[in-house]
């Protein structure tokens, strides 16, 4: 690295930012702020444990949990080891986390125990019953075969668990050296994250971004999202997910405050905002618009935050929806690929523009059957390549991911005028996109076809003015099955995230699913024959 070169792997970034913001707020909860030295300290202290226990480049670390002190000090623990890092949602189902354990080859896993209504000890004896006999030791397990060991925050009554505080203190004998030693083995290429997210099959694909891109592009994201050093951001979107992963590196790159609320429930955001003095907020659809309702009927000058009120120009001037940076992006992409700063007003002849490129991504526009570039200003395939672009999918071929010369397919279908704006048209695959996620309806559709009450079941999205689409889905009953919507959704919520089940159901017969020639469902129709059937 040369002297004018940013950090490039998070080992370094971060002991930049300590050694300059080492007091200053870095992680805000109502029950408890750590300052950078002291994320540093505790982040190092895990790190010695994880090495201790046998984990070290390349280890597979699973980690479960909430926003917040815990998360962000094993996150970032697993990274300054170069441990692959597989980030599971708080939302994950039993057979989700089945899959998600087993197919990114978890050896250790770090867990809080509970969140909300969930037992995550429960979870995981659901996806692998073989834990029910497993005693205390290294775990063996058929389902899992590369799952070693389990932690969490309260392992009480559980054989097979133990406590995250008996890891910890397992690595204290450990001298710093080695961890000092560990970091400075840590290179820009080495992988570093698997984020799961629904792709073209029934089951989640998995991401993989390298320690490169984690630590170089959320800085230039920074610039884009105007967050500076002072800055006490509260993210919405958690950081499971690639958009709440991305603000967390973001806001860390500047030496910024991370304020997490103890539940993503409005009032608790209010409160928090209020106690610890929130001056940023990062959010999406519709928790952002009730979020907006709120806030000022419990005593908040929404315009004193950024993100919480409308976002103003760099003359402090309202810019109309139409005229704001646009940001796509996705979880390939790192976040936005495709972007303006938040008080750029767009173009008058820009509506509804997602901007230009970000951090060296370079694009092209394609026929989605030949594969051919298409003239300037024509809709067709959006392909990427450079940038903070994924090294690829965990356990999938790069030709089976990228093209040729090393572009990657997105799915999105946009065009991009003569002054290198890109505008967003529609997904041109099977992704339904829902308060700021994205839903397979293959996924969808398994679950729901899985079902005994289910004959056959088809997905698609529908658009929607509060949540962008909405899951909705056109249901064949079974034979001698009841007309139940509410039962289907109560039934789903044992298979996917409460996010995927679809808030839409009509039951029609098998003739009628729009289909071509060749039995592919038309999908445009499909929604078309939904919206019918709930308007009649």
């Amino acid at each position: 690295m040369t002297a004018a070169e940013p950090p490039s792997t998070i080992p370094s970034q971060f002991a930049a930012v300590v050694a300059a913001r080492g007091d200053h707020d870095a992680i805000a909860t109502v029950a408890e702020t750590v300052s950078y030295a002291e994320l540093d300290r505790r982040s190092a202290r895990m790190a010695r444990a994880l090495l201790a226990a046998g984990a070290g480049k390349g280890a597979r670390i699973a980690l479960l949990a909430p926003d917040g002190i815990f998360w962000a000090t094993t996150f970032l623990a697993a990274l300054r080891i170069g441990a692959l890092v597989t980030v599971v949602s708080t939302l994950v189902t039993p057979r989700e986390l089945a899959h998600i354990l087993r197919n990114s080859d978890t050896q250790f896993f770090l867990s809080a125990r509970r969140f909300l209504s969930h037992d995550y000890a429960r979870t995981l004896e659901a996806a692998f019953p073989g834990l029910a006999g497993a005693g205390a030791g290294r775990l063996m397990l058929a389902e899992a075969p590369y799952l070693r060991a389990v932690w969490l925050d309260d392992p009480a009554g559980l054989g097979w668990a133990a406590p995250v505080e008996d890891l910890l203190r397992a690595g204290d004998a450990l001298a710093p050296a080695i961890l000092t030693a560990v970091e400075a083995q840590v290179f820009p290429s080495d992988d570093a994250v698997i984020v799961y997210t629904s792709g073209s099959t029934s089951l989640p694909k998995a991401v993989v971004h390298s320690q490169w891109n984690i630590a170089r592009h959320p800085p230039e994201l920074a610039r884009l999202f105007l967050i500076q050093p002072d800055d006490r951001m509260l993210p919405m979107l958690p950081a499971f997910w690639l958009g709440g992963m991305a603000m967390f590196f973001q806001v860390l790159s500047q030496g910024a405050t991370l304020v997490y609320p103890a539940s993503p429930d409005l009032e608790v955001v209010v409160e928090t905002i209020k106690q610890l003095r929130v001056n940023r907020l990062n959010g999406w659809g519709d928790g952002l618009a009730r979020l907006r309702k709120l806030a000022p009927e419990r005593g908040i000058d929404i315009d004193a935050i950024v993100g919480l009120g409308h976002f103003r120009d760099d003359k402090g001037e309202l810019i109309p929806p139409q005229l704001q940076s646009g940001m796509l992006g996705m979880s390939e992409t790192f976040a936005p690929h495709s972007a303006e700063p938040l008080d750029y007003r767009m173009p008058e002849d820009k509506p509804y523009c997602c901007g230009r490129p970000v951090n060296g991504y370079e694009r092209r526009i394609v026929d989605p059957e030949t594969g051919e570039e298409v003239p300037t200003g024509e809709v067709g395939e959006l392909q990427l390549r450079g940038g903070a672009l994924m090294k690829g999918f965990y356990k999938r071929l790069d030709r089976e991911v990228f093209t040729p010369d090393g572009f990657y397919p997105t799915g999105d279908l946009c065009r991009i005028d003569a002054d290198d704006y890109l505008y967003f048209v529609a997904r041109r695959n099977d992704m339904i996109k829902t308060r700021a996620a994205n839903v397979s309806r293959l996924e969808v559709e398994a679950a729901l076809n899985e079902l005994p009450q289910v004959q056959v079941a088809v997905v698609t999205g529908l658009d929607d003015a509060e949540f962008g689409q909405v899951v909705a889905a056109a249901v064949v009953p079974a034979a001698g099955a009841a007309r139940d919507a509410e039962g289907l959704r109560a039934a789903l919520r044992d298979s996917i995230s409460s996010y995927k089940i679809p808030r839409r159901i009509v039951f029609i017969a098998e003739a009628d699913i729009p289909r071509t020639a060749t039995g592919k469902i038309r999908l445009h129709e499909l929604g078309q024959l939904i919206e019918r059937m709930e308007q009649g």
